[in-house]
């Protein structure tokens, strides 16, 4: 069987996958930190900032395909389809983020 770490030692090296590890993980518990935040709050300016944070982090990613290093742990990756699907589920929040904005703000005139 093989684990995630040993995959991440396998693309990034010894020392490129702790930091990548971390990245990655810091990101998903900020998008999840974000969403738990937004459903309790709905202000339109969290709304901005979520949509900001995935837009950034999709840009990441395929900025990351090309082989560019990131100053904070992002070394350049493979581009593979479990990564294009994530970007993909992020787009559709941004999209319904947006449909939430827009909705909330046309029911406020």
């Amino acid at each position: 069987m093989i684990f995630a770490p040993q995959i991440m030692s396998m693309m990034f090296g010894a020392t490129g996958a702790i930091p990548t590890v971390v990245f990655f993980i810091t990101l998903g518990l900020l998008q999840l930190a974000g969403i738990a935040i937004l459903l309790k709050s709905k202000n339109p300016l969290l709304f901005a900032v979520e949509i900001l944070v995935n837009l950034a982090s999709i840009a990441i990613y395929f900025i990351s395909t090309a082989g560019v290093t990131f100053p904070f742990g992002v070394p350049p990756q493979p581009l593979i389809p479990f990564g294009v699907l994530i970007k993909l589920l992020e787009a559709v929040f941004i999209v319904a983020s947006i449909y939430v904005l827009r909705s909330s703000n046309s029911g406020s005139n």
